[in-house]
């Protein structure tokens, strides 16, 4: 398979993905709904960075700022869902005037994002995007190799990265922005996964385990910001935001360890590089998922 084939493949199986789950949310704008667009959108996202160069101009660029908007939208519907289950579980009352409000937000965000749904619609967003398939730069060159080339340094580089946030966990912005690589890293992986064995999805699970721990506290900033207004002056939500900063730093903790002791225990880095710069089985599968 040459890098052309591997694009186009992979680029049309995520843009089909992604119209399906816009309609899915057009029908339903609950929580699953939102949250399986905002993972469409990401993983089409990835794999136009990584194929990017072989669509004409800044084509690969545009696609992805004519999503950002839906995108946008459905980030702070998500914030929301999250965010008011989270405050009931720790124990906030249901009948709190905070979430009373915050359910009003989450109808006006839903309509909101239903609204920037219709819009790509109406632009043929991203069904006509099909046909730019067609547009991309034909090339010889191997697809495994491709993958081969591309992925030991993105490796070594999350490496470098998760050392570096393990090391001030209670840094937020530093935290978050590894979560962020973490997601880029785990759908590149995903991309070239037909080309490598079962241990690949094994790998691709580790790294999804470092972006579930790191997405738990990047929910617990998202709604500390919520809280603050109503926890300077309402006992209730004092006691809560207590609860929420108890809950970031035990999730810190189960970051650094479980990156200290299984992530990046000795040798992974190495283990890692070799595997992914490997020379790939000659038979590879013929469609990607």
């Amino acid at each position: 398979m040459t890098r052309t084939q591997h694009a186009r493949q992979a680029l049309r199986a995520r843009i089909e993905k992604l119209d399906a789950q816009i309609g899915l949310a057009l029908e339903r704008c609950g929580e699953d709904e939102v949250h399986d667009f905002r993972v469409a959108v990401r993983r089409l996202s990835a794999a136009l960075r990584v194929f990017g160069e072989l669509l004409p101009g800044k084509e690969a660029k545009r696609m992805r700022k004519a999503l950002k908007p839906a995108l946008d939208a459905a980030a702070h519907v998500r914030d929301l869902d999250v965010d008011s289950e989270l405050l009931v579980r720790l124990g906030l009352r249901r009948d709190h005037p905070l979430l009373g409000k915050m359910r009003s937000d989450r109808e006006r965000g839903a309509l909101g994002f239903l609204g920037q749904l219709y819009l790509l619609r109406s632009q043929g967003v991203p069904q006509d995007w099909l046909a730019r398939l067609e547009l991309l730069r034909e090339t010889e060159e191997d697809a495994a190799a491709h993958g081969r080339a591309m992925l030991p340094p993105m490796a070594a580089g999350f490496f470098a990265a998760g050392r570096k946030a393990a090391l001030k966990p209670s840094a937020a912005a530093q935290l978050h922005a590894f979560r962020l690589a973490a997601k880029r890293f785990r759908y590149t992986l995903e991309i070239f996964s037909p080309f490598y064995g079962p241990v690949m999805e094994k790998r691709i699970g580790q790294v999804r385990e470092i972006q579930g721990i790191l997405g738990k506290r990047q929910d617990c900033a998202v709604t500390m910001q919520m809280l603050e207004a109503a926890a300077s002056f309402d006992t209730e939500a004092r006691a809560v935001m207590q609860a929420l900063e108890r809950r970031a730093r035990k999730l810190e903790e189960e970051f650094v360890k479980y990156w200290r002791e299984t992530f990046d225990g000795e040798g992974q880095e190495r283990l890692w590089v070799l595997y992914l710069g490997r020379r790939l089985p000659a038979r590879v599968p013929g469609s990607i998922e």
